[in-house]
């Protein structure tokens, strides 16, 4: 019994023992269960804020590049205060991750420094480019969606690495606990075991199977715990698979943008008028659009890559200062005029007014120099011809001018020299003088004419006449001109070939063109004058399809060169020698024939002879026009009745010859000096006033206004006009166009005589 009760004390002891430390081992595992729960815990909280805080900066940063795009689509008015927020919400998370990992967590740390400054690139680049310029170039574009890819992926490895250790931290709590559990267990088993050995095997068995039902509740808590806790990372799983698919669709959208913004770009860049080019810092070309192709006479794929001296040799050193200019400055350089056969299959110079401006971000060295050249030769040629045209414009105002003050000087010579040369007998001496005074006045006036036609100041009225009637009725002035060896052949059209011209300016271009012809047969030769018909003009921009008569002067002369045939018209043109030849003869010709709305075809032969053919519209008309009143063959002059005549001329000389020649041919003259002293002469003359003889260009009131004012009082007065020269292009049209009669300055004295009895005499 003792020995009993010794083994029993002893094993009581023992198992007391045994059951003390378990019970001691169940708490220690107690203890550090809970705490390494606590641990866990905290580890898995903090590891969720580092998740929310990395997927919320994640979120900001997609809208910052949703607004960008917003931005460039126009879809948003306000996206550069949208864009600003969500970069500053993204920085604002990310120091939150760096806080939170700033001792723990050195990876997710390191990552997220990396993410402020992928950031900071992409705003660089991309964003802060895009609303400094308000629209993006293609490769800046390329570049800002390559930064943001960098930025996604920093964003998706924090996830998947803070998703990570949290997935691991609650496999190593379960872990834990299931270790503690198997423990406890063994201590619980431990203890029971002794406790059934101290306290009888019912109660150990009673306290076992407590024991065990605790542990199954427990487990079935914690179980029911992780449950809990799996459904609700299986819901955050889906809420960030839905994320990534809305992230995935919005990519797929942003990629498409981008692909049309490029190709409209593209477009803009390939259909636009002026040529464009890019070329990188090592001046090669990297984008060219067809219109530059078509300059340089090159496909777009064969510029790139090369050099401006592989493409256009011929302005490479040109070009290629300008370019390095803008790279070393930074500033663009407008409207160089650059010149060259810039077509690789066309020798012509062309120019161009070419634009080089750095291509550079914000505050950066250029990448490359954009080029714009726009074709401006045919500019250039209208704007030589321009200044061509006004210098031609002054020439004949000159000319004009000088033929004014000459008209009104030969008037006074042709009028004296007729009423001496009637004064004075044939036989008698001096009379040849007086003739050789006269003929020189009439070429002197032929000269005048000339110069009044080039200048286009001449009073001209066209009207209907037969163009071989003219041509017969001055074959004896023609013959006249023609020298020694030199035969004139006539043949005129058989039926009347009727066109619309002034007389006296028909009469001039056969004159100049014959004697174009004599000057080139100084060896003599023959002189043919040829009228046909056409059924319609063969040539003549602008001209209408008629029936035309053609005036053909042949000769067998010396014929020109195609070099003297491209100038033959131009004004004071001539390859005579200095001093025998003005330039005006075909020059004016040519003048007189376009305004007739004909135009003049020459065709020559070095050493065979020339051919001029002049092609004037036939008109309809039969008759002719009421006529000027030319200085050549005139009527002689009826009997006077003393009619009364007023004199407007401001010119003294030519005033006191016309009232002369009146006189004495018994007619009755008012002199005026002006039109203001003709109304003031004729308001207090009580008689008729026959017919008033007044010049057109007078100081004060000029000759058409002075007939409008007088005939409102003397309605029955007869009119003829005088003048020699108008630069009023209005008035010659409507003195062209009037059926007044007209003298055209100069004029002889018989011609003034015939004019005054031919108007007083009609009814």
């Amino acid at each position: 019994m003792p020995n009993f009760q010794r083994t029993l004390s002893e094993s009581i002891h023992r198992w007391s023992l045994l059951f003390v430390g378990a019970i001691a081992v169940i708490g220690a595992l107690a203890i550090g269960d809970f705490v390494v729960e606590r641990m866990t815990a905290d580890n898995v909280a903090h590891t969720g804020q580092v998740l929310q805080a990395v997927t919320s900066a994640d979120r900001a940063a997609w809208d910052a590049e949703s607004a960008v795009r917003k931005h460039l689509l126009q879809l948003q008015p306000n996206a550069r205060q949208a864009y600003r927020t969500a970069l500053d919400s993204v920085s604002h998370y990310l120091a939150q991750v760096v806080s939170l990992t700033a001792r723990s967590e050195p990876v997710q740390r390191d990552r997220a420094v990396a993410l402020r400054a992928a950031l900071a690139r992409w705003d660089s680049v991309y964003g802060q480019a895009t609303f400094a310029g308000g629209s993006a170039l293609r490769d800046v574009a390329i570049a800002g969606t390559f930064a943001f890819d960098d930025i996604t992926r920093l964003f998706d490895e924090m996830i998947v690495s803070e998703g990570a250790v949290r997935t691991k931290l609650i496999e190593r709590q379960r872990l834990m606990r299931r270790i503690t559990l198997s423990v406890l267990l063994l201590s619980l088993l431990v203890s029971a075991w002794a406790f059934w050995r101290v306290a009888r095997v019912l109660r150990l068995a009673a306290e076992r199977v407590a024991i065990e039902q605790r542990q199954r509740e427990e487990q079935a808590a914690e179980l029911e715990l992780q449950t809990a806790q799996l459904h609700e990372q299986t819901g955050v799983l889906e809420e960030q698979a839905t994320e990534l698919e809305h992230r995935l669709e919005e990519r797929e959208r942003t990629n498409r943008l981008l692909e049309r913004t490029a190709a409209f770009l593209d477009s803009a860049v390939d259909g636009g008028p002026v040529g464009i080019a890019f070329f990188d810092t090592a001046l090669r070309y990297q984008r060219v659009n067809r219109a530059l192709a078509v300059m340089t006479g090159r496909p777009p794929d064969q510029h790139i890559g090369r050099t401006v001296e592989e493409i256009m040799p011929e302005v490479a050193p040109r070009v290629r200062e300008v370019m390095q200019r803008v790279l070393s400055t930074g500033r663009a350089e407008s409207d160089v005029l650059i010149e060259g056969p810039m077509r690789a299959t066309d020798d012509a110079v062309l120019r161009w007014l070419v634009t080089f401006y750095p291509i550079a971000s914000h505050g950066r060295e250029p990448l490359g120099v954009g080029v714009m050249a726009m074709d401006v030769t045919e500019r250039l040629l209208l704007e030589e011809q321009l200044r061509q045209s006004q210098k031609m414009e002054a020439v004949g105002r000159l000319a004009g001018g000088i033929a004014h003050d000459f008209n009104n000087i030969l008037t006074i010579i042709q009028s004296y020299a007729e009423l001496l040369i009637a004064d004075v007998p044939e036989d008698a001496p001096g009379r040849m003088e007086l003739e050789a005074i006269r003929g020189a006045a009439d070429r002197a006036t032929a000269l005048s004419r000339q110069l009044l036609a080039f200048s286009r100041r001449e009073v001209v009225i066209p009207r209907d006449l037969d163009l071989n009637a003219v041509i017969a009725g001055m074959e004896g002035i023609v013959r006249r001109l023609l020298r020694q060896g030199i035969e004139l052949e006539l043949e005129l059209h058989r039926e009347p070939l009727t066109v619309r011209i002034d007389p006296g300016q028909l009469e001039q271009v056969l004159m100049n063109l014959a004697f174009n012809a004599v000057d080139a047969m100084p060896g003599g030769g023959t002189l043919r004058i040829v009228t046909e018909r056409r059924d319609e003009m063969p040539t003549g921009e602008g001209l209408a399809r008629c029936p035309c008569a053609v005036l053909r002067v042949h000769d067998t002369g010396a014929g020109m060169s195609k070099e003297v045939q491209a100038r033959l018209f131009e004004p004071f043109f001539t390859t005579k020698p200095a001093g025998e030849g003005t330039g005006l003869g075909l020059a004016t010709a040519y003048a007189i024939v376009n305004d007739a709305k004909g135009f003049i075809q020459v065709s020559s032969t070095p050493g065979v002879g020339s051919d001029f053919e002049v092609f004037l519209p036939i008109t309809k008309a039969t008759l002719p026009d009421v006529a000027t009143v030319d200085s050549g063959e005139h009527r002689a002059a009826t009997s006077v009745q003393h009619e009364r005549i007023l004199i407007a001329e401001d010119e003294p000389a030519i005033r006191q010859a016309l009232s002369r020649v009146l006189r004495d041919h018994g007619y009755e003259v008012i002199e005026a000096a002006n039109g203001g002293e003709a109304l003031r002469l004729a308001d207090a003359e009580p008689g008729r006033i026959d017919l008033l003889l007044t010049d057109i260009m007078m100081p004060g009131i000029g000759g058409k206004e002075l007939v409008d004012r007088l005939r409102a009082t003397r309605p029955d007065i007869r009119v003829v006009l005088m003048s020699g020269y108008t630069d009023d292009e209005s008035l010659r049209a409507e003195i062209g166009a009037s059926r007044q009669l007209f003298l055209q300055k100069p004029f002889s004295a018989r011609a003034a005589v015939e004019t005054v009895r031919k108007l007083l005499d009609a009814q």
